[in-house]
């Protein structure tokens, strides 16, 4: 049901009969009964049909649904949380209801607030709004239970979810909206929607807006098409949104009675911590709203139901907008760099790797665009004696092709001398290795003097990341544009500039893209050997920053993802998050660069830490 802040959740669209409720007993059944999500969501009016007409006025009606109602309770072996829809009699008055149901209790009623009542919708002509009754409690079968606006908490686990009737999702103040600032991580509504062309879309960005302005997560499930289609036709669409962002939808052409969906609660939960926004409005929220207990038990042996997307930081597959605009938002805040410092020449170390290369093509961008002469980059490329003769090539070749201003400093002799002053004694240690990166930035630094230029930097969030950069060596530049661009997304806008705008010089590209990522500070050496994948890093990094995620649930999800052993995953956790925290220090005086993702490792933005904390 729940584990890691993470819950279950089915949205369901039973075949329904219009006429008689009893009928409607057995799918609802045979739905509940082989549940084990912690959550079950029927649509709206899902005990009798939306499409009842005027059955809703007759008593037998109303009798048979609360009898439906006490059949499915005592039927049932679910132990979850489930909603149902129907109507409910309140004294003369007629209510569209959601009823919230565990173990034989019903744990509170809420009535649909705005009744549409125009075009194929009367629902006015059978339904009081709750607006106007001011009731706190309702008798259904014998129980008194809450009634209004409430919020349903698991508090041993800090789960809180509110509900709303379809209508009450499209109105310009939502319940939803105040039940969201009242604690509810998500919300879910119970819906029965006639479909017509370009709906499914209309319908699925109002969810995802909710979700992005209530910062919750929204759940969404709509009747089956076996309601009447007199005049209408209903689909049972099924939509799972959080934060804005879309979990799952369903396909009309293929429509599924039961969708289940994984919804990370604590990713919800981190996210309000942060934004500033909702921490206002939430005042005076939390203590005004009803609150009703629910359980959710954990599961131990928790799977999640479709894999979680290894490359989080990427586009969709065929989305090459998105990666375009990333590459947009690299060359603008490049352009706008080298118009404020004068239009100065452009200093660039090229090793011939993924992330010199991309700067590169950045920057030849950026003069394209500014019509200027792409000579006024100057690449510098400062081979050593681990250098491969693969990354040279490249390097050498990728200049030329570009026409920008290439020059080699080997750095073989200064590197030698610069150890010998030391009395270093010659091993291939860290003061080897990092000797290599600080004198390579000396050069480039030395350089912007003598041409008058700045430094651009080459390295990616990733790097920045897990501290994978010489301090005051490659760490350090004048403007880093690749500083939000994780190496995943790195990888991928090399291979989108080799199908784009850089064909010519596709064989290069693709060289660097398969070559093994390595600083080449010593013989042999292989990033991804000592720091394990970037894939892996990336995705805990997204969970870590984006989510909030901890050690634990990072070790968590890394196994269900990648299917590695429990130990693998434990020390993938550990190591990126003692890497992370003990480099915090290179990140304090690292240099200006764009934003790209929604995370920034910026000291001056995103990430405020100090550097001398004890994270162990």
């Amino acid at each position: 049901m729940t584990q890691h802040g993470i819950l279950k959740v089915s949205l369901a669209s039973p075949e329904i009969k219009l006429g008689n409720p009893l009928l409607n007993v057995e799918p609802i059944l045979n739905i509940l009964n082989h549940e084990s999500s912690g959550l079950v969501l029927f649509p709206e009016l899902s005990l009798t049909g939306y499409t009842s007409g005027d059955l809703f006025f007759q008593l037998d009606y109303i009798n048979k649904t609360n009898e439906a109602l006490s059949k499915i309770m005592n039927g049932t072996t679910y132990q979850g949380v489930y909603i149902l829809g129907m109507p409910l009699k309140v004294g003369d008055a007629l209510f569209n209801v959601a009823v919230v149901i565990q173990n034989k209790k019903i744990l509170g009623v809420i009535p649909k607030y705005h009744l549409p009542n125009s075009k194929e919708f009367n629902e006015k002509r059978w339904f009081q709004s709750g607006f106007n009754y001011e009731l706190d409690t309702v008798e259904v079968l014998g129980q008194t239970v809450p009634f209004g606006d409430m919020v349903f908490k698991d508090e041993l686990h800090d789960i809180g979810f509110g509900v709303e009737i379809c209508q009450d999702m499209w109105a310009i103040e939502t319940p939803g909206n105040h039940l969201s600032l009242s604690g509810a991580h998500l919300i879910l509504n119970l819906s029965a929607s006639p479909e017509t062309m370009g709906k499914q879309t209309v319908r699925k960005h109002t969810v995802l807006d909710a979700s992005r302005r209530q910062l919750s997560g929204y759940l969404y499930t709509a009747s089956a098409s076996s309601e009447s289609t007199m005049d209408v036709v209903f689909t049972p669409h099924k939509i799972a949104a959080s934060l804005g962002s879309l979990i799952i939808e369903s396909s009309l052409l293929d429509p599924k009675e039961v969708l289940r969906v994984d919804m990370d609660i604590e990713a919800i939960r981190y996210q309000r911590r942060i934004d500033s926004t909702f921490k206002d409005e939430q005042n005076g929220y939390t203590q005004s709203t009803t609150k009703v207990h629910v359980d959710f038990f954990t599961n131990n042996d928790y799977v999640f139901e479709r894999p979680l997307n290894k490359t989080p930081f990427l586009p969709k597959v065929g989305d090459k907008e998105s990666l375009l605009i990333a590459n947009q938002i690299q060359v603008q805040g490049l352009v706008q760099k080298i118009k404020h410092l004068g239009k100065p020449k452009i200093i660039i170390g090229i090793s011939g790797g993924l992330d010199s290369t991309l700067a590169l093509l950045v920057a030849h961008q950026a003069i394209k665009k500014l019509n200027g002469d792409v000579k006024d980059i100057i690449g510098v490329t400062m081979p050593s004696q681990v250098t491969s003769k693969g990354s040279k090539t490249d390097a050498i070749l990728l200049m030329e092709k570009l026409g920008i201003t290439a020059l080699e400093i080997p750095i073989e002799d200064q590197v030698k001398l610069h150890l010998e002053s030391l009395n270093h004694g010659g091993s291939t240690d860290i003061t080897y290795e990092n000797a290599q990166a600080r004198i390579r930035t000396l050069i480039l630094m030395n350089l912007s003097n003598k041409h008058q230029g700045f430094v651009l930097g080459t390295g990616d969030l990733s790097e920045i990341a897990l501290g994978w950069m010489t301090f005051n060596g490659d760490h350090m530049s004048m403007y880093n544009v690749n500083a939000g661009v994780p190496k995943t997304l790195v990888q991928a806008l090399v291979k989108l500039h080799s199908e784009h705008n850089y064909q010519d010089i596709k064989d290069i590209l693709i060289s660097i893209l398969n070559r093994p990522i390595s600083p080449e500070l010593k013989e042999n050496q292989k990033t991804e050997d000592v720091i394990g994948t970037y894939e892996i890093n990336d995705f805990m990094l997204h969970h870590l920053l984006e989510n909030g995620a901890s050690e634990e649930k990072l070790s968590f999800l890394v196994r269900h993802t990648f299917g590695l052993s429990v130990e693998a995953s434990d020390l993938y956790a550990k190591r990126l998050l003692n890497r992370f925290y003990q480099s915090q220090f290179k990140r304090q005086v690292m240099p200006e660069g764009p934003k790209v993702l929604r995370i920034s490792l910026s000291p001056r933005g995103d990430l405020r830490l100090p550097s001398d904390m004890n994270r162990k």
